[in-house]
């Protein structure tokens, strides 16, 4: 919140104060702090994010933290309502501030409650940075009723989380180790939760905030000394649980962060997964603040609060800069409600018979109205589909002539390239009529850049992804007959849900990615996700046996935003839903919801995770293999795009260790051809043309992202059975790509 820090001597620690300015560029081996991320696992981790932008949230029926989040005041409607109109604008994720007293008051019902805002948040696309402590405004706070809002006054009922009492005494600061680690635990695994802020403004003085009054903040100097103690615990208690989101803690007030910084300022800057910083600065003044950020820190770059209008800070001068820099941003106040922000601070001194003309934070009118439909359409044009993009304007090759793949196919054992074309994630399935059914992401099939820039990444601004899914069927995976696109984007829920979102964002900018399609009894299913123009997945069904509308949608938005879903049927009817790295949940039988909470899964051992995407499931024998994609190198788009396996007794788990399946297969799809022989589908997905296959099992490619895959669809013979002791075994069979390279990180050598 914008009030600056009055108080900005240095504590005497000075180890700490020589860290703040070098612990941005720590290297994993430099890291200052036992359980920090090192860099390059925060910047691995960010550059699977989209740009997070979003506003700190409170709803309009809440004057304060404990009023949104306490049983009897918990407003569910109104938070569905609002982070609505925040989804149609493009916003993708909020800073959202809980409150010591609600867990220490109910700490059962307050995570429950908590894990319903996620519900509604993840159904409108939104993720969420919790910030659990606050040193700003009021230091004594009460559990049960909340005061009214003063008439026309800014933040008039806002909340210190802990109270003074508590901050005074170090005793009682370690009262609050359950209520940080047991959100944390709640939470720590939760794909909804994008960020853990342990702090806000710790030492806030808070002076001149209640003329008049009796009320009294700690003095400045006990204040820093006390709130650093509990930022320093705070830290460590979090660091036990060991969440696998970042944790941080934002600088604030004047921007000496890197040149003279106080204890609390280094305390955060060595501590942090990806640094969080402050500014209320307008667009020329924060210029050099946010470069001196970009200069220093070479982690994941976020600022949690901005925007004040009055004090020129503005989205049109703030956010273009931060979008420049992929720097995450969150203003302050999303609604006009009882937090009153729209009125400046100098309302605490100075009478408003009326509300201001010039609105100091919040972007909507209660009934949903912007404040300014200009600031709307500038957040909606920045924050859909960011990415970044490296087009390669180079011809591509051609299919493998028919008779030749009809002699490959025969062999079974060489990749085939057997259909040319603009596709990534290629899905092929098996249809009962014996047709072999291909789909994947693709561009709309008039447009020209498929041809103008054919190794377009597909990612970014400059993205060629369009918003229908392209349909073929083949009878012999050699001669392809379009479908033409029987699903797009106006055939999800998504369009009936948030109609204004699809009318604010032009067609040019929504993107539909991953398609799958399998028969469900008679009808076909199709599971996507989607980025833009709603941040979500689907989950939609034909009428009948024939690939093509009306299509159903029987989640609803329910179906929320579950990156790459994907559906498996076990043997005993359960049709499941797999998604993101990994979740996974049983359907019903309508199809209309989970019959239980979904819960992760992924592999033991080192490496816990599939990879980041592209999780497929299967079932060998008796035993489950969980597939997964991710980067040979463990960086986004560094080295070979990978499919790795683990396998199960149960498909809950516990898997096994991941084992490597091979080599640019990523995002592929195992499938049997009608011989029941297996095929994987591959696909190009580099930052450069295609390369040799000459020397390429020897060949280090970690310097950027590099495959050997032509542009379209290849499919690759695939060896997978049940060795002797009854143990999937994958191995693909073209020796190009059977092994892992030199750029492989994890050590897939065999164990004595």
């Amino acid at each position: 919140m914008l009030f600056q820090r009055e108080y900005s001597a240095v504590v005497s620690i000075g180890v700490l104060v020589v860290l703040a300015v070098a612990s941005c560029q720590a290297t994993a081996d430099d890291a200052p702090t036992a359980g920090r991320w090192s860099v390059e696992r925060a910047n691995q981790w960010y550059a699977t994010q989209p740009w997070p932008v979003g506003a700190n949230f409170t709803p309009s029926s809440a004057i304060n933290q404990l009023e949104m989040w306490q049983a009897d005041t918990f407003d569910p409607e109104t938070i569905d309502r609002e982070l609505g109109w925040a989804a149609d604008i493009g916003m993708n994720s909020m800073r959202v501030f809980l409150h010591d007293i609600a867990w220490r008051e109910d700490p059962d019902g307050f995570c429950d409650r908590i894990d319903q805002y996620l519900q509604i948040a993840d159904r409108h696309g939104i993720r969420t940075m919790f910030v659990l402590f606050d040193g700003v405004w009021l230091p004594n706070p009460k559990a049960g009723p909340q005061p009214a809002p003063q008439p026309r006054v800014h933040n008039s009922g806002w909340l210190q989380s802990p109270g003074k009492e508590i901050l005074l005494d170090s005793a009682r600061q370690d009262e609050l180790q359950d209520y940080v680690q047991g959100v944390l635990s709640r939470f720590k695994d939760d794909p909804r939760v994008l960020v853990w802020d342990l702090f806000n403004e710790p030492d806030n003085a808070n002076q001149g905030k209640w003329p008049g009054t009796s009320i009294r903040d700690l003095e400045p100097r006990v204040k820093h000394e006390r709130t650093f103690e509990l930022l320093k615990k705070t830290f460590a208690w979090a660091r036990e649980v060991n969440p696998s989101q970042p944790l941080t803690a934002g600088v604030w007030g004047n921007p000496r962060w890197f040149t003279n910084p106080d204890a609390i300022d280094a305390l955060s800057l060595s501590q942090s997964d990806i640094i969080t910083f402050h500014t209320y600065h307008n667009a020329e003044d924060a210029r050099p603040i946010i470069e001196q950020m970009v200069q220093h820190c070479d982690r994941p770059l976020m600022c949690t609060e901005y925007m004040a209008r009055t004090n020129g800070s503005t989205f049109q001068g703030l956010l273009p800069q931060f979008k420049e820099h992929k720097i995450g941003a969150y203003n302050w106040g999303l609604v006009s409600g009882k937090t009153q922000t729209i009125y400046p601070q100098d309302s605490l001194r100075r009478k408003y018979e009326a509300e201001p003309k010039l609105w100091f934070h919040d972007v909507f009118h209660p009934d949903g109205r912007p404040y300014r439909e200009a600031e709307t359409r500038l957040i909606s044009d920045l924050a859909t589909d960011y990415q970044g993009n490296n087009p390669q304007h180079v011809k591509t090759a051609a299919a493998l002539p028919p008779d030749d793949i009809a002699a490959g196919l025969k062999s079974h054992d060489r990749a085939l390239f057997v259909k040319a074309g603009w596709i990534r994630d290629p899905f092929i399935t098996l249809s009962p009529s014996g047709m072999y059914v291909l789909t994947g992401t693709t561009p709309l099939p008039d447009d020209p850049a498929q041809k103008t820039d054919p190794y377009n990444t597909g990612l970014g601004d400059g993205s060629i992804v369009g918003w229908k899914a392209q349909v073929w069927q083949s009878p012999d995976l050699i001669h392809w007959q379009s479908l033409d696109t029987p699903f797009t984007l106006e055939d999800g829920i998504w369009k009936k849900a948030r109609p204004k979102r699809f009318a604010n964002v032009p067609q040019s900018q929504w993107r539909l990615w991953a398609p799958e399609l399998h028969y469900v009894d008679g009808r076909w299913a199709l599971v996507h996700t989607s980025p833009s123009p709603v941040n979500g997945a689907n989950l939609s069904f034909t009428q009948g046996e024939d690939i093509k509308g009306p299509w159903s949608n029987p989640m609803g938005p329910k179906i929320g935003r579950r990156h790459d879903p994907s559906l498996f049927k076990d043997d005993d009817g359960t049709w499941w839903m797999i998604w993101g790295a990994t979740m996974i949940a049983p359907l019903n039988d309508d199809f209309s919801g989970f019959t239980r909470e979904p819960i992760a899964i992924g592999p033991t051992g080192d490496t816990a995770k599939m990879g980041h995407e592209g999780c497929l499931m299967y079932k060998l024998g008796d035993k489950y293999i969980l597939f997964g994609t991710g980067w040979s190198t463990g960086q986004m788009r560094k080295g070979s795009y990978n499919l790795y396996y683990a396998v199960a007794d149960k498909i809950e788990g516990p898997y096994g260790p991941r084992q490597f399946a091979g080599r640019f297969l990523g995002h592929g799809t195992p499938f049997k051809d009608k011989q029941g022989r297996w095929w994987c589908t591959a696909f190009y997905n580099g930052n450069i043309p295609p390369l040799e296959t000459k020397d390429i099992a020897s060949r280090d490619l970690s310097e950027t992202a590099q495959t050997i895959n032509q542009q379209g669809v290849t499919i690759v013979p695939m060896d997978i059975h049940l060795d002797d002791q009854g143990v999937p075994v994958v191995v693909a069979k073209d020796p190009h790509y059977a092994s892992p390279g030199p750029d492989e990180a994890q050590d897939f050598s065999p164990q004595p």
